[in-house]
């Protein structure tokens, strides 16, 4: 048995850089930063009063406004870039075997803005003002399961939620998926929003981020011998894979070509790497 190849044929972002693939890799390459003052809430009782926000988002270009508003901002980002990705590669489902089409994707946290939002509404006016659209909102695996919906996408459906490496093990376990004969189609990628007053709060207090508060702009610098701690931020990417033949057959464009992946785990520390 010939061993099946997967390749990458649609991409898909939202970032503070820019809410399109072609806007983001124009703002790397020129150097630019996303990184500024947070303004979605008030930051001047926190450590660390900057971070990476998205601007200009509007659900609606990518999906109807009232299904929007029942997706917590880390779903509609993953909606945002998947439906970017998909359009990307061209492909049709509808003329797919949606069996053989699934859905990987990753999030370290989920719905953390609407859990802060009900829990508001709770405190404040009580249990009977909690949204019936809470437990879908906040789901760790709201955005892989709507994403199937969306086109009908009746293979592997499961969201990976591994802190800081969910994209990557989402996008090596469809890699898998296909590998392995068990799909020809995977969307995956991953989406986070815990720009928020507990997503900064929490971090503040495991004293995780830079408070680089006058120079934000630089603040990330992970390999320099004065960082100070990570940045935080908001942003979703979608990625297609497909077998290389059934991409080659539909005449899809091929950006790169996946060879392997692997994962393991440090067990030492929950932050901080083993010291060897």
């Amino acid at each position: 048995m010939n061993k099946r190849r997967v390749v990458i044929t649609g991409l898909g972002c939202v970032t503070p850089l820019g809410n399109s693939v072609d806007t983001f890799f124009d703002a790397i390459c020129k150097g630019k930063s996303g990184i500024a003052p947070i303004t979605s809430f008030d930051v001047s009782q926190f450590a660390t009063r900057f971070g990476g926000e998205i601007k200009d988002f509007d659900i609606t270009q990518f999906i109807d406004a009232r299904e929007g508003k029942r997706m917590d901002r880390f779903c509609q980002l993953a909606i945002a870039s998947v439906v970017q990705a998909v359009k990307d590669c061209g492909i049709d489902f509808s003329k797919e075997d949606t069996e053989r089409c699934g859905v990987i994707y990753g999030t370290g946290i989920g719905g953390i803005q609407e859990i802060e939002q009900q829990h508001i509404r709770l405190l404040n006016k009580g249990p009977r003002f909690v949204s019936p659209f809470t437990v879908p909102k906040l789901m760790a695996n709201a955005a892989s399961g709507t994403v199937s919906m969306m086109y009908g996408l009746k293979g592997p459906n499961f969201c990976v939620v591994t802190a800081c490496a969910s994209a990557s093990h989402s996008i090596g376990e469809a890699f898998y998926n296909i590998l392995n004969d068990r799909s020809d189609v995977m969307v995956t990628g991953g989406s986070e929003a815990a720009v928020s007053p507990v997503g900064v709060g929490s971090f503040c207090a495991l004293k995780a981020l830079s408070t680089k508060n006058d120079t934000p702009e630089i603040a990330s610098r992970p390999f320099d011998i004065d960082r100070d701690g990570f940045v935080i931020a908001e942003g979703a990417a979608g990625i297609i894979l497909e077998e290389y033949e059934h991409a080659k057959k539909r005449g899809a464009k091929i950006y790169a070509e996946l060879l392997g992946y692997g994962a393991t785990a440090d067990a030492y520390h929950i932050t901080a790497p083993p010291p060897e």
